[in-house]
């Protein structure tokens, strides 16, 4: 009698059931890993587009983002010469105006408008950026609020320079946003004009990498802030893991300049 050798039912099943919690632990924390890689490569290119298109603005037109003009009695395509708006069209061709669409997008698809969150970041502490460090400070926003005890500048004084907690919203009222050729948009204040210091309230804009498709989250540190999270108020590096990479970026563009905005969009950009 020939012997025949196999698997029986138990064993097949208690293997199928091995290999089903493995994967399980397994493939979230890959897809998280992916998105992440593509989201930091994305944010990266973006940025890089950004930085381009300004540096030819300054090579064909002899302007650069310190002698923007104010945009924001602009409707539809209709914008003002000299604005960002313009320039994004006139030297990112394929650039699209998707603001009339984008935050209800965000709404459909994330249940609800982008969430504030607040953020270090270095402020020039214009009069706009006094009153929204007051503001934040009704709003009962806690840690040391950039601008909050800072004097608004009079006459030919220079505003303050102050780093601390921003409160950072985007919304449709204050926000044009455009989808750039590769698919991230990048996002500006309508308000943004003669931005030739870095942390101007209105030229402060954000890179979202994959348009209004989920999350939308702006960035955060994991841990730490970067700016005196730690003991007797020592600074503490941020840190951001590759499973918990989001798509907005806040960014400031100033002078000839788009850069990141935040120490989380700073560690990401820099980061491995």
């Amino acid at each position: 009698m020939t012997k025949r050798f196999g698997f029986t039912l138990a064993e097949v099943l208690i293997t199928l059931g091995i290999i089903g919690v493995v994967a399980a632990m397994t493939i979230p924390t890959l897809i998280s890993n992916t998105n992440g890689a593509q989201f930091k490569s994305a944010y990266k290119k973006a940025l890089s587009s950004l930085n381009q298109a300004v540096l030819m603005n300054v090579a064909m037109e002899d302007t650069d983002f310190s002698t923007l003009k104010d945009d924001s009695a602009s409707t539809g395509g209709n914008h003002v010469a000299g604005s960002l708006a313009a320039m994004l069209g006139e030297r990112l061709q394929s650039a699209t105006d998707v603001s009339s669409t984008y935050f209800d997008e965000v709404a459909e698809n994330s249940g609800g408008a982008i969430t504030p969150v607040n953020v270090e970041m270095e402020v020039t502490c214009t009069a706009e950026a006094i009153a929204a460090a007051q503001e934040a400070q009704t709003a009962g926003v806690t840690g040391d609020i950039a601008c909050l005890s800072a004097t608004a500048p009079t006459g030919d004084d220079e505003p303050e320079v102050d780093e601390g907690i921003v409160s950072f919203a985007p919304t449709e009222e204050d926000y044009f946003v455009y989808a750039l050729a590769d698919g991230t948009y990048f996002g500006f204040n309508k308000n943004a004009k003669n931005c030739s210091a870095k942390g101007t309230p209105d030229c402060i804009g954000f890179i979202d990498v994959n348009g209004s498709t989920n999350p939308n989250t702006i960035i955060t540190c994991d841990s730490g802030t970067g700016a005196g999270s730690g003991q007797d108020g020592a600074d503490t590096a941020c840190e951001v893991s590759n499973t918990n990479i989001k798509d907005i970026y806040p960014v400031f563009f100033y002078g000839q300049t788009v850069e990141p905005a935040s120490e989380a969009a700073r560690t990401v950009l820099f980061g491995k």
